[in-house]
C-alpha cells in the first residue's frame, strides 16, 4: 500500500491532469487531510506551550530585614526587602527590591509595613512606572501598621516594586533569625496566561 506522502506526490494536480490523477475527488480529500494535519500540529504546539506555562511556579515573600527606623529621605526610594523567605521561580530580586514577571498571567501582591509612634509611613506599589496602590500608617500616640493587597494582570517582563514616599519612615524589627519582621512584600502567580 502506498504511503500518504507517495499518494500526495503522485496526485499533484494541475487543471490539465486533475481528472487523470485524482479519481472521484481524491485530491480534494487529500488536501483537506493535509489542512487538518497542519491544524492539529499547531494545536499540539499550543497545548505544549500552555502546559509549560501552567507548570510555572512563582511565589515570593521577603522582609525588610532590619531593626530600627529607615528614613525619612527627601526623595522617594524603592524599598529593598533583603530577607527572602521564599522565592520560587527567582522572580524577586533581593538586591533591587524589584519583582519581574517571568510569564504573562494574573498575580497577587501584598505589602505590610510598620511605623513608630508619631511618624508617618507612606509607600506606593508600582507596576512598571505606574502607581497602583497606596499604603499608609500614622498614629500620633503609638505604633501603627499599614497594608494593602492587589491582583494584577502582568505581561512577561513587567515589574512590580514598593516605593517609600519622601519624608516617610518605616520601622522594622527582627525578633529572631528566621523571622521576616514587620515590613514585608509578597507576591504569587495565581495562573499563567
Amino acid at each position: 500500500m502506498a504511503s500518504y506522502s507517495t499518494l500526495t506526490a503522485a496526485m499533484v494536480t494541475t487543471p490539465e491532469n486533475e481528472d487523470k490523477n485524482c479519481p472521484s475527488g481524491m485530491c480534494d480529500m487529500l488536501r483537506k487531510i493535509e489542512v487538518m494535519e497542519n491544524r492539529l500540529a499547531a494545536a499540539e504546539r499550543q497545548v505544549e506551550t500552555l502546559n509549560a506555562k501552567a507548570e510555572t511556579k512563582v511565589a515570593f515573600s521577603a522582609g525588610f530585614g532590619g531593626t530600627g527606623y529607615y528614613g525619612p529621605f527627601n526623595v522617594e526610594k524603592t524599598l529593598v526587602y533583603e530577607k527572602v523567605l521564599t522565592n520560587l521561580g527567582n522572580a524577586y530580586n533581593p538586591a533591587t527590591g524589584i519583582f519581574t514577571a517571568p510569564v504573562a498571567g494574573v498575580y497577587q501582591f501584598s505589602v505590610y509595613h510598620h511605623s513608630g509612634p508619631g511618624r508617618r509611613s507612606d509607600s506606593l506599589l508600582f507596576k512598571n512606572k505606574e502607581q497602583i496602590a497606596f499604603i499608609s500608617a500614622m498614629n500620633k500616640d503609638g505604633s501603627y501598621n499599614g497594608s494593602n493587597g492587589i491582583i494584577l494582570q502582568l505581561e512577561e517582563g513587567d515589574v512590580v516594586y514598593v516605593v517609600l514616599k519622601d519624608n516617610s519612615w518605616i520601622w522594622d524589627h527582627m525578633s529572631n533569625v528566621g523571622a521576616i519582621g514587620w515590613c514585608h512584600f509578597n507576591g504569587i502567580l495565581l495562573f499563567a496566561q
